[in-house]
């Protein structure tokens, strides 16, 4: 009977301590409350394991007992282990602490992030559980394209090569964007060369996108906005991929990417290999596109270190002309690219890069940030209208034989750029909110020259070597700023900032001019932001920043251009010399005010945001483009922007959900005038000044819509994107261009300024599965660009209009190990 007895304990224990168990929950950091993504979680003494999905929710189900210990592990995060009983008590929140500091924290400091319902700002952001998702082969800028505000072009049409970003209708020359805090603008320029980082977002992390004005902390003085890019492409195991991918105009991907997963508890590694190649869509817009990304990290108690690598050899064909409008709508010549074959590229610029993270207390961080950068590379390109000028090339100054004429000449330009600097910030996480100090040194030094690559008729004694332009540049930045995000209650934050920009450009060494100069400022940029949070759900928050910005290099002097008549833009003494202590543009000065409220929970998230820009001397396009298919610029007096931004998402369930954004803006000049050249009834050349006052500004389109809708399901995914974009204006005159065309003779070479609106619709679809224990994933995926085949147009400047791709595809595997 005892036996009896026995046998029953042991069958209703058995009952009672294993049963099937559905468990539910969330996994986040402990300290900012951000899910985490990827966390391992096993039962131990089991062979059942899982991992945190999307928003760091976790699913467990199977035989699991309420005394089972169940383990969560995260990389730079303290094991935490926990009973079945346990989790259900606490709702099935789970909370990691840091066991070190994170990689994927390591140079983001407070404040440069922004926390939802608590930093006074328009930001969206981009994490790496969507980039792996739905990223390809686009770069930054397309991939971005569908934020608020956010709009995209390219010079080849298919989204590889040269491609732009607008925030607001803001270039990317006025969008503070940088790569783990270090700023990528170039120094003289203000551009952001994304070839020069292929397949960056294959390492990315977190990308966030803050709108107007951009903050010290985020980065160097912006006008449109500021982007920051983290990549931390660690994993807390080791992981080993291959990807594939080919397309329409050709258009091929090769990668193979390795995580080491942390080692020792101590050092982790990774690397990336890819190619990128395509004929493009224009005629002779190629690419091949070479991309490394290294990095290693080493985690001490106090103290993280990485180290990053990154960027790649490039080469391509051109293609920075537009073509004319009338083409934009024919299949056969909207191709057309009137760059020759020979005009190309070839450019590589390697980022170092040493993050260091030392928590010097419980309160009290140091942030630092090393890095060098060294471009080199040329350009060739068509000179064959040199022949109108009087000795482009300095061929007689230098006594080669003046009866010879060199012509249909093929120019190489030659560009070699060094920048380093030092990123340091001390962050104080102190009883009533954070104080982040910090400052910034860039030092950039650059090398210009051009030369005749190939010409007839060149005299027999031109030496290879004959350049016609030589000069070198520079600019040092420091840049100095105090930012505190002070809680004044539970509810009510306040955020202050004060920041000294200061840079010095210069020109020197010049060959044959001999034109050398300074040019320095120092700006004073104030930001102000109040928060208030009604709930964990809902906040509303207004805030004022002036930005002042300097021009670029270029606006000074163009000195590639001397040759060709470009002379220094200074006030000239009375001698004719230049007063290199005055120049004639201007730096712009902006006052930003913005209002906006949040509401978000679980399933619903709804964001409004109102802007109210105004400017002194800002810096706008003049609807003609220079001889690199650059826009040429200058000051206006006075402009607004102002408009309404709005923002939504809903998950109707586990399966699907709905983005939405739309945005509406006015951008006119309040005053200002500028100088036309025109012919009169007697066919002499008239040069008139014309007011501008109440026109619209080229560039900025007043709607732009998007949606995107999402699926899921047992390992499918189907992903169907909309964008509209309205019309706006490839030159200052808006509409009343034909007016000022009849009574100004000769004002311009085209009749129509307009770029017309249009809305595309893209598709992107996959599926994700394993195979045994050999794959642990294998992703296959088609996405289907312009599923309506629309000819359309997504930029142009004066007469040149860029067209965009028709249909086209791309389709692909990825096999993880």
């Amino acid at each position: 009977m005892k036996h009896f007895f026995f046998f029953l304990f042991l069958l209703v224990s058995s009952f009672i301590y294993s049963q099937n168990f559905n468990i539910k929950g969330k996994v986040v950091d402990a300290s900012t409350k951000e899910p985490l993504i990827g966390v391992n979680i096993i039962i131990l003494n089991s062979n059942l394991g899982f991992t945190s999905h999307e928003e760091g929710k976790f699913y467990l189900e199977g035989k699991i007992k309420k005394d089972d210990m169940i383990q969560f592990s995260y990389i730079g995060y303290q094991i935490f282990k926990t009973t079945v009983e346990e989790i259900l008590d606490s709702k099935s929140v789970i909370e990691l602490k840091k066991k070190i500091l994170n990689l994927n924290r390591t140079v983001i400091v407070e404040g440069l992030i922004g926390k939802e319902g608590y930093t006074p700002a328009s930001f969206s952001k981009v994490k790496r559980a969507e980039i792996q998702n739905d990223y390809t082969v686009q770069d930054v800028p397309e991939y971005l394209s569908y934020l608020p505000s956010t709009t995209f072009h390219t010079d080849g049409g298919n989204g590889l090569g040269y491609n732009y970003l607008n925030i607001r209708g803001f270039g990317q020359r006025r969008i503070s964007i940088s790569v783990n805090g270090i700023p990528q603008n170039d120094p003289e320029d203000h551009n952001v060369y994304w070839l020069d980082m292929p397949d960056l977002l294959e390492s990315t992390e977190l990308i966030q996108v803050q709108r107007g004005a951009g903050a010290g902390i985020i980065g160097y003085p912006s006008i449109g906005g500021s982007i920051n890019i983290i990549t931390s492409p660690f994993s807390d195991k080791p992981k080993f991929e291959l990807s594939s991918s080919i397309g329409s105009y050709n258009t091929r991907k090769y990668s193979a990417k390795f995580s080491s997963g942390l080692i020792n508890d101590k050092y982790s590694v990774y690397a990336k290999l890819s190619k990128i190649m395509s004929d493009g869509y224009r005629d002779n817009s190629w690419i091949d596109f070479n991309s490394y990304h290294v990095s290693a990290a080493r985690y001490d108690k106090r103290l993280t270190s990485i180290i990053n690598f990154y960027g790649g050899p490039i080469s391509d064909g051109l293609a920075y002309y537009g073509i004319p409008k009338s083409m934009i709508n024919d299949k056969k010549t909207r191709k057309t690219n009137y760059i020759t074959k020979k005009e190309i590229e070839n450019f590589s610029q390697p980022h170092y890069e040493l993050l260091n993270e030392l928590k010097l207390n419980d309160n009290l961080t140091l942030n630092s940030a090393l890095f060098l950068v060294i471009g080199d590379g040329f350009f060739d390109y068509d000179g064959s209208w040199s022949i109108y000028y009087d000795d482009y090339f300095r061929l007689k100054a230098n006594g080669y034989d003046s009866t010879k004429i060199p012509q249909n000449a093929l120019i190489r330009a030659k560009v070699e750029n060094k920048q380093w600097g030092w990123l340091p910030k001390l962050t104080w996480n102190h009883d009533n909110g954070t104080l982040v100090v910090g400052a910034e040194y860039r030092n950039h030094r650059s090398v210009h020259w051009g030369a005749i690559r190939y010409a007839e008729n060149i005299p027999a004694d031109v030496s290879p070597n004959h350049k016609y332009y030589y000069y070198k540049g520079a600019n040092d930045i420091i840049n100095l700023f105090v930012n505190e995000n002070l809680s004044i209650t539970e509810s009510f934050n306040v955020l202050g900032e004060i920041q000294l920009a200061y840079h010095k450009y210069r020109i020197y060494e010049e060959k044959y001019l001999n034109n050398k100069f300074n040019v320095t400022g120092l700006f004073f940029n104030p930001r102000l932001g109040l928060n208030y949070k009604f709930n964990k759900n809902s906040n509303v928050y207004v805030s004022f920043a002036r930005v002042t910005r300097e021009p670029r290099l270029k606006n000074y002097y163009d000195a590639a251009e001397s040759s060709g008549g470009a002379v220094p833009q200074f006030k000239q003494n009375s001698n004719g010399s230049y007063n290199f202590d005055e120049p004639l543009v201007k730096p712009e000065v902006m006052n930003d005010i913005e209002f906006g409220a949040r509401y978000s929970n679980e399933k619903l998230s709804l964001n409004a945001n109102l802007f109210y820009m105004m400017f002194d001397d800002e810096i706008i396009k003049s609807g003609q483009l220079d001889r690199f298919g650059q826009p040429i610029t200058g000051n206006i007096d006075n402009t607004i922007h102002s408009g309404i931004e709005l923002e939504g998402s809903i998950k109707f369930n586990k399966y699907l959900n709905l983005i939405m954004n739309a945005s509406y803006s006015k951008n006119y000049v309040s005053k200002g005038n500028t100088y036309i050249k025109y012919k009169d009834v007697d066919g002499l050349k008239v040069i008139k000044q014309l007011s501008l006052k109440d026109n619209t500004i080229a560039g900025f389109p007043e709607l732009i819509m998007n949606a995107v809708i999402r699926a899921k399901y047992n390992g499918l995914t189907g992903q169907l994107s909309a964008k509209y974009v309205g019309d706006f204006y490839s030159d200052n005159y808006g509409d009343k261009l034909s007016e000022l065309s009849r009574r100004y003779n000769g004002l311009v070479d085209y009749t129509d300024n307009k770029v017309d609106a249009y809305f595309v619709l893209n598709f992107m679809g996959s599926y994700d599965f394993k195979i045994n224990n050999v794959l642990e994933k294998v992703k296959i995926f088609v996405q289907v660009n312009n599923i309506l085949d629309k000819l359309y147009a997504t930029h142009a400047e004066g007469g040149d209009f860029f067209p965009a791709a028709e249909r086209n595809f791309l389709m692909g595997i990825k096999l993880g190990f």
